[in-house]
């Protein structure tokens, strides 16, 4: 069995001096690689700021110029007299269009009715000491004139009512209503009235 033993004294420990130079310089070395790294990093994120700081200001003044450009444009700009008749042109047309197929509409057969359902409502709403001896009718917003005579004339108003209550003549308005002594025992009356709606053959 071998046994190795030391006969020298053991080495003595060196202890290092911090505040020597030489250590307070690579202190301060590290610290000024430190904080230029991170002045390198301020300064490439400043740069970029900048640069698209700049971008963008370009982009603003270009939008500026094309705006003030536009405003110019618009600020020359006349309306073309040719377009502006032929607008009116147009418009006129259609409105014509228009009249003329309400008017064929009106027009068609399925959209015409006799006159026998009229004849029916003066008899329902003829009353007693109303005689009815004239009518008058004209197509379109048909215009009715009425010639009568009555023994009382509290009886015209009755029957103009309920002339205007039935289904032939539930669009009728009466503006005018006249009356006139015949003799001592009759009065003859007009009266006018205006019928919205339908044409009647």
């Amino acid at each position: 069995m071998k046994q190795r033993i030391n006969l020298l004294p053991p080495k003595p420990k060196v202890e290092r001096d911090l505040l020597c130079f030489s250590s307070v310089l690579m202190g301060l070395a590290g610290v000024f690689m430190v904080c230029s790294v991170i002045t390198g990093l301020l300064w490439y994120d400043t740069e970029q700021a900048e640069k698209k700081f700049n971008e963008l200001a370009q982009q603003e003044a270009s939008y500026q110029s094309k705006l003030k450009n536009l405003q110019s444009l618009q600020s020359q700009r006349k309306p073309d007299p040719e377009l502006m008749a032929y607008r009116d042109l147009l418009q006129q047309t259609v409105l014509s269009k228009k009249s003329l197929s309400n008017l064929l509409k009106r027009v068609q057969p399925e959209h015409r009715q006799g006159f026998s359902a009229g004849l029916l409502a003066f008899s329902n709403s003829t009353p007693d000491k109303v005689w009815l001896t004239a009518f008058k009718m004209t197509s379109g917003s048909l215009i009715l004139d009425l010639t009568g005579e009555s023994s009382d004339t509290s009886k015209i108003p009755v029957f103009l009512r309920s002339l205007a209550q039935q289904d032939f003549f539930k669009s009728m308005r009466f503006a005018e209503l006249e009356t006139e002594r015949k003799d001592d025992r009759a009065y003859i009356f007009n009266a006018h009235g205006v019928i919205t709606g339908s044409t009647y053959e």
